[in-house]
């Protein structure tokens, strides 16, 4: 009985000291405790979203056969994640588009393909990846150290230009309206939707940052899809130095952690190649038809992707050198499993807005010859310049940054080693292969060159992303090359390799000193609100956000200027998706600017935004036809028709021979209310 006294004794003081001590002293607080399980269940809903999607997969490809799990996987997600879309779709079109709705089909569908999950689980533990040798291992850590960055930075609030511009905008409307409907006058909003269906789900399930995360999985997918290409095609080796180099894009990765849909390209050009290559070794008529899902899902992610699907065609055409009647029958089936899978966006637009591909070719709602001109702005690209066309990737690669030359930082190392795959390649490689690989690349890199020679619009590196997996699979298979060049007391490969660690070292350095700098921990755990990450990382536009949705009555309708992002504001807004609105009014109404006014009051607009730091640097870059007049007619309409409620006037100025505004910097945005 002692023993069992003096044991409660010890234990009743520990409690008695040290209960009331972390009462007093809490190691964190509520916001915390709340801040964690947000974060938690963002990560939840994507993962029973990632399951069903698995799921899903599994069970219409049960009579497919996969050499490894994780080529199984990749695959069943892909076309788990392209029926989950359609599904999503179809319930936007009769109007079910409700949080509860997803819930109860999202639990109900787990629960009616409990043993496909069950199998899904099973094959994950599978899931062998060969890391035998010390760089093979180092790779990837690397891989694993940057696809961990970028999930936590994918869990923070959304604050990626396009997706508050149209990839976030299209669920948000859908969930306030409860179907699909019309659009407003935003162009991308009539995009293929297949991944913003996905995100649509997200948002209706939990939020924002889980639709975020949706898209990171597709670069982890990419991953995938790279090193089961290279086990099948290439080696070990070559697989986990290609995956090394596409993480280490700086651009992939970073629009990994943004709602957009670049990486699911990606996975779904990459994973068409695939199956179009297993299709014509097999000839089996349905490995040709989920070639064709596959290349669908990405005809279901942008205009551009329609190349994929034909470039597969064409593969599979000439498979044989010169067409027969069969392959006439294996690319037909390619061809219709694409466009059912990702048609259903095209065949949408012609009946909201008329014309299947709007706004190109056929015009459509909204549309006219002087928006078609503004829009193409053809003949302000490189036609003219052969030379300089010639040497956009090198521009892109040197030049290129996130946010200025080409839009996209891809680092040297892709450019650098892809020249070596002019060696002398292994016998053991299938030159079937390596041709089909090159002539998809050529086709996406043709047309990605057509478009830079066309317009200075189309000078966007990220057009070019679905080409990168099969170009970082080149470059990885370049420095194997490298070994037929050697001194006697020099290897270039393995200087090569040198540079290859310095490079990726660097990589590393630098996202984990972005990580650092922005913090995005602080979120993620509660030591910052919501409001507070988007305040410091959108600064002005944020600002002026809530200024707006604390003070615009719940009627108000805002037109904007020179401001594309509409996602944060909570009022009835048309943002000006092309910065063409004001523009487009000084055409139609010859400058009036009563004309424009009364335009205005007839559409329901009570108030302006003007975003006068994007129209200053539209009139000091002389590069859109942004002048004097226009600045003439809107000072006239501030004037006669419009009053000051936040912000700063125009207050016109001339820098480098140009119309200016003054202070742009301290005053980026001005909103009028419309008076009568």
């Amino acid at each position: 009985m002692k023993s069992v006294s003096r044991t409660l004794l010890a234990l009743g003081w520990l409690l008695i000291v040290v209960a009331p001590y972390y009462l007093l002293h809490r190691p964190f607080d509520a916001a915390n405790v709340l801040g964690v399980a947000s974060t938690l269940g963002d990560i939840a809903v994507v993962f029973l979203l990632l399951t069903l999607a698995a799921a899903l997969g599994r069970r219409v490809l049960r009579a497919f056969s996969f050499e490894t799990p994780l080529e199984a996987l990749t695959i069943q997600i892909g076309v788990g994640y392209a029926l989950l879309a359609l599904i999503v779709f179809g319930l936007g079109m009769v109007g079910w588009i409700q949080p509860f709705v997803f819930w109860i089909l999202v639990v109900g569908a787990l629960g009616l393909l409990h043993r496909q999950v069950l199998d899904i689980a099973r094959q994950a533990r599978a899931i062998q990846l060969p890391r035998g040798a010390r760089v093979e291992r180092a790779l990837a850590i690397f891989i694993l150290i940057n696809l961990g960055i970028a999930f936590v930075f994918a869990l923070t609030p959304p604050t990626g230009w396009d997706g508050l511009q149209y990839h976030l905008i299209l669920p948000k409307l859908a969930l306030e309206q409860g179907r699909f409907a019309t659009p407003p006058d935003n162009l991308s909003l009539n995009n293929p939707a297949l991944v913003e269906m996905l995100f649509l789900a997200a948002m209706g399930l939990k939020s924002d940052t889980a639709a975020q995360l949706i898209h990171w999985t597709f670069l982890v997918l990419t991953v995938g899809a790279v090193l089961m290409f290279a086990a099948r095609y290439f080696t070990w080796r070559i697989g986990w130095l290609a995956a090394a180099f596409l993480v280490a894009v700086p651009s992939i990765l970073l629009v990994s952690t943004y709602a957009y849909n670049d990486a699911a390209l990606m996975l779904y050009v990459t994973g068409a190649l695939f199956w179009t290559l297993r299709a014509i070794e097999t000839q089996r008529a349905r490995d040709f038809v989920l070639a064709g899902i596959l290349a669908g899902g990405a005809l279901g992610g942008k205009y551009t992707a329609l190349f994929a699907p034909l470039a597969l065609g064409a593969l599979v055409l000439f498979q044989n050198k010169m067409p027969t009647r069969r392959a006439f029958t294996q690319a037909f089936l390619l061809g219709v499993a694409a466009l059912l899978t990702g048609g259903v966006w095209y065949v949408r637009n012609y009946f909201f807005v008329g014309n299947p591909i709007y706004p190109f070719v056929f015009g459509g709602l909204y549309w006219d010859a002087w928006r078609t001109a503004w829009y193409s702005r053809f003949g302000t690209g490189l036609w003219n310049e052969p030379l300089q066309l010639l040497l956009a990737p090198w521009t892109a690669t040197v030049q290129g940054f996130q946010g200025g030359a080409f839009d996209a930082t891809i680092g040297a190392l892709l450019l650098a080693f892809l020249p070596f795959n002019l060696l002398k390649r292994d016998a053991a490689r299938s030159k079937f292969v390596l041709r089909a690989m090159w002539f998809l690349v050529a086709v996406l890199f043709g047309f990605w060159l057509l478009g830079v020679a066309q317009s200075k619009l189309l000078w966007q590196t990220r057009l070019l992303f679905p080409a990168f997996p099969l170009l970082a699979l080149f470059a990885a298979e370049g420095l194997e090359r490298l070994a037929q060049i050697s001194l006697p007391r020099f290897s270039a490969q393995r200087f090569a390799a040198l540079v290859i660690a310095l490079a990726l070292s660097l990589n590393l350095i630098s996202n984990i000193l972005a990580t650092i700098h922005n913090r995005p921990l602080d979120v993620l755990v509660g030591v910052e609100t919501r409001a507070e990450f988007l305040a410091r990382q959108l600064g002005a536009h944020y600002a002026m956000t809530q200024w707006v949705n604390a003070n615009l009555p719940k009627d108000a309708r805002v037109v904007m200027l020179w401001e594309t992002r509409a996602y944060y504001l909570e009022r009835a807004t048309q943002p000006d998706a092309i910065l063409d609105r004001f523009a487009h009014l000084q055409f139609l109404y010859n400058g009036d600017a009563d004309a424009i006014a009364d335009e205005w009051r007839r559409a329901g607009y009570t108030h302006v935004l003007l975003y006068r730091e994007g129209l200053n640097a539209m009139l000091q870059t002389d590069y859109d036809p942004i002048g004097d007049a226009e600045m003439r007619t809107l000072a006239a309409l501030e004037q006669k028709h419009l009053r000051l409620l936040y912000g700063a006037n125009l207050a016109l100025t001339v820098e480098n021979g140009y119309p200016a505004l003054r202070a742009v910097e301290k005053n980026p945005y001005a909103l009028y209310e419309i008076v009568k």
